[in-house]
This record gives C-alpha cells, structure tokens and sequence, in this order.
C-alpha cells in the first residue's frame, strides 16, 4: 500500500501499531486452554479443531509475527533475503500466513563454533516459513506441556536450567538417596529424529509437518535433501523434540518391572533438560544392565543413539557436570558448585576481551565486561557459588591491573591506581571511571560477582502446566485409547506420569 502522504504512514503501517497486544494475547491463551483441557480428557477429535482455529485465527497469526520479528533471530534472513523490519512489513507478512498453496523454501545452513572445537549446524528458514512455525508452535504446545514428563526441563514456559538443578540436589542430597549416576547425551539429537516417528506421533496437522521436515537446505550454494532430523533453528523444533523424547522416564522405570516396589527399590529418578539427562540408581549394576539397555531402546525406535564418549555411570562421589553446574557429594553433603569448565569459560572469554582492548577507553572497557560478568554470576546465584565469586574477581582484578600498568608504562604504581581505581566505602581497588565535576552522571564501574546474593532457587512442581492450571496431573485419568492417525500421541497409560516426583 502506498502512503497517504509525504512522509505519512501506509495503512498497513497504521494498522500494526494500533493492536491490542493484551487481547490478542488473552484470545490465544484461552484457546490454548482449551486445547490443554481436551488433552486431558482423552478428546482428540477436539483437540484437532482447537489447533485448526487456533492456527487460523487473527490473533494466533499477529502473535506469531510478533515473536518472530522481536527475538534474537529477526535480522538474520532466510535464503531470500527478506526481513520484515517495519511495522507495514509485519502487517504484510500477517496477512500472508495462509494454509492453501503454502510452500516451505529451503533452510539457509549456518554453523557456529562450539565449546568442543567442532561446529554446530543451524537451519535458518525465510521469515513467512518462521512465523508459520511460530503459528504452529502455539498448537502443539498445550498438548506437549499437558503430556510431559515431569522432569523435563529444557524448552519449556516457565522453566529453566535452576530447576533441573534444583532437582538435582533433591533427589541427592538426602542420606538414603541413590549413589549411582547414568550421565546421558544424545549424539546429534536434532539431526537424527526419525521422520516416521515424528510423523506418526506428534499432534499435528500432517501435511505441514512433512514440509517442514522436508525442507532441504542451502549450504555454500548447493541444495541438499533432508531425510532426518528437525532443523536446530526453527523455531517449533524444540517442541517436536521434547514431545519424541517425552516419555523416557516410562521407559527407565519399566526397566526394573511393573511393580512399584521394584521401583523402590531401584531409587530410580530422571531428570532431562533437552538431550542432556541423567538416571539415578540403587547401584551400577541395575543402571549398566538394565536401564543403559532400556535407554537405547528408546532412542533407537527415535532414529537416536547414545554419545559413547558422553554417556558414563559415575558415583556421586566423583561427581558429575550437568548445565554448567558439579553436582558431587562431599562427606554425605551435597553443595552444587560452578563447573571448572564454566569458570574457565568466563575467564577465557574476560581475557579474550580485555587484550583485545588494549588501547580503548576504561568505560567502554568496562561496558564490555560488564554483562559478561553480570550474566555469568546472576546464572551461578542459585548455587553455593561465592568462593568462585571471589576467586573470579580476583582474576579479573590483576588482569586490569596489567592493562592499566600496560597503558601507563611511564607512571608508577600510585599514579596508576589514582587514575583508574577509585574508594568505595572499604573496598579501595575498584576498577571505575571518574565522576564528571559537575556530578551529572555517576562514573562507570566494573561490576563484581560477589555482589550478587546466592539465593535458593524456588524449584516448579512438576505437574504444573501453564495451558492448564485448574487440571492437576495427579488425577489425570486420560485414556490413550486409538487416536486417529491425523493426530495420534505416544501411546501411555496414566499411570506413566504418577511416577515419584520429588517436588
């Protein structure tokens, strides 16, 4: 459309900046509900028509652009080079999410380094193919968070790595908990799903699920087909994979028998965050000869195998590395600390910016540094963390010294700690710029790890479901019976998810 004016904005224009952002929000929500609801009561057939009203709706589709033009991703372009930066674009793009006659384009294949030395292979898919992801998203989400195992947390509303953590030191920290530890890791877990298997057991529309699946991918110019996987960078594929690997737990606990004594007595306990998960057990024997092999069942009707360099069974003696945090047991106590690995990481990364700044301003030095320090103590808050708080400042504290007796080689010591540190009640080294005379602005300080308080992280229960909050789990009373093949689900009993969850 074509402004009224100079200058003026176009209709298109007008019409996205004058949305009612609550109630479009409030209209999916309550659809979403509903979706949830029906899952519960074992209504398939109504949970297929909610997912195609959803899809179709006004609201669904203004919140999808929504999603997709403000997160990290909205100037990274697809294969065609379009991005929808202005709000006439958004308006645009809404009105062209349509069903009929959509055709999926290619993925752009991107790779970005990885902690290991290797590269991680990301699909990014055109701007209309990923808001008709995000659409799509706000359907199977209900059912997913309504099917889950309780001890899942990665990809998931309202959850985060604190909470597998938390768990975590629930489910060891105890003097009768289990000593045993199957640390798990799925090898290329998004590269690998089987697309028979997705196709057959996640609810949704067929047709546009075998697109996006299908999509191929451009890399370096050539095309190549995609015959498994989800792509790591749309935006439903975090969904689809924790609806395949939902159910684990099932398995391990079927590993050892039907009867809830042998459970018991096993101690058996998982808690999975995205492809990352670990197994507790009474002993190494039942974890090594009965639920290693149960596992690999699992993932192998998945398409998926275990890494071998990354599955182990450990005491919690020894200790384990899970999200950046050690979880190990020490004289019968459990105190969960920063990983070596994720320390090292932040100081690597601190070094990294500070040589490479050798010759810039003490503010924008510090303006480098500081989220860098602040993300990284505000992730660790939660655990006993404040001797890595320490010993981290202190780092980082002679490695500016270094700069600034590196950028001053005539002046002395004194003058040096004049010029760049300043007095702050009894702290006398702090790394900060001086404050203008006029006392407009503060100066600009560094920001110190031990300033952040360790609190105790306030686990999720659970059962919770955000699509869901009238509806507990405990009494879910869903009978899986035959679903049609349009949109069928894992086929589980509801005594699958009244397993012991500690929390």
């Amino acid at each position: 459309m074509t402004a009224t004016g100079a200058g003026a904005p176009s209709r298109s224009a007008q019409m996205w900046d004058q949305v009612n952002w609550s109630h479009i929000e409030a209209g999916v929500k309550r659809l979403q509900v509903r979706i949830a609801k029906a899952t519960r009561e074992g209504r398939w057939g109504k949970v297929k028509a909610l997912q195609r009203l959803l899809t179709r709706s006004h609201s669904g589709k203004m919140l999808a652009v929504k999603r997709v033009t403000e997160n990290c991703g909205k100037r990274t372009p697809g294969v065609d080079g379009k991005i929808w930066s202005s709000p006439a674009a958004r308006w645009n793009g809404m009105r062209s999410l349509r069903h009929h006659g959509y055709r999926v384009m290619p993925l752009r294949r991107v790779y970005i380094p990885k902690s290991n030395g290797k590269r991680r292979s990301l699909g990014i898919p055109c701007m209309r193919c990923r808001a008709m992801q995000a659409l799509w998203k706000l359907a199977p989400e209900p059912v997913a968070e309504t099917l889950a195992d309780p001890n899942s947390y990665g990809f998931r509303p309202e959850r985060s790595t604190s909470d597998a953590i938390e768990q975590c030191f629930i489910t060891l920290a105890k003097r009768a908990s289990p000593e045993w530890i199957l640390e798990g890791d799925i090898r290329g877990c998004f590269d690998n799903f089987s697309h028979a298997w997705i196709l057959e057991h996640v609810p949704m529309d067929k047709a546009i699920l075998r697109r996006w699946l299908q999509a191929r991918y451009i890399d370096e110019g050539t095309l190549f087909e995609t015959s498994a996987g989800t792509p790591q960078g749309g935006i439903i594929s975090p969904v689809i994979a924790n609806m395949a690997l939902d159910g684990l737990g099932a398995a391990v606990y079927a590993s050892v028998g039907r009867s809830k004594l042998a459970r018991s007595n096993a101690q058996l306990n998982v808690v999975r965050y995205a492809d990352d998960f670990i197994v507790t057990g009474v002993s190494k024997e039942v974890l090594e000869c009965k639920v290693l092999p149960a596992v690999r069942r699992f993932m192998a009707a998945r398409g998926l195998e275990l890494s071998e360099e990354k599955t182990r069974i450990t005491n919690i003696a020894e200790g384990f590395d899970l999200l950046g945090q050690n979880v190990r047991k020490y004289d019968g106590k459990l105190p969960i600390k920063p990983a070596k690995n994720s320390v090292k990481s932040l100081l690597d990364k601190v070094r990294e910016i500070i040589k490479g700044n050798a010759s810039v301003t003490q503010e924008a030095l510090i303006q480098k540094l500081n989220p860098v320090i602040r993300g990284w103590a505000m992730y660790h808050r939660h655990v006993v963390a404040k001797a890595s708080f320490s010993s981290i400042d202190s780092h980082i504290w002679q490695r500016l010294w270094k700069w600034a007796r590196r950028r001053q080689p005539t002046k002395g010591a004194r003058w040096v700690r004049n010029r760049y540190f300043r007095v702050d009640g009894h702290r006398s080294w702090d790394f900060a710029t001086k404050r203008p005379a006029d006392g407009s602005i503060s100066g600009f300080r560094l920001f110190r790890a031990m300033t952040i308080p360790i609190t105790r992280h306030v686990k999720v229960r659970g059962l919770a479901n955000p699509f869901d909050p009238c509806g507990p789990r405990t009494s879910l009373a869903v009978e899986l019976r035959s679903v049609p093949s349009s949109c069928s689900v894992p086929q589980r009993g509801a005594e699958d998810w009244l397993e012991p969850d500690a929390g």
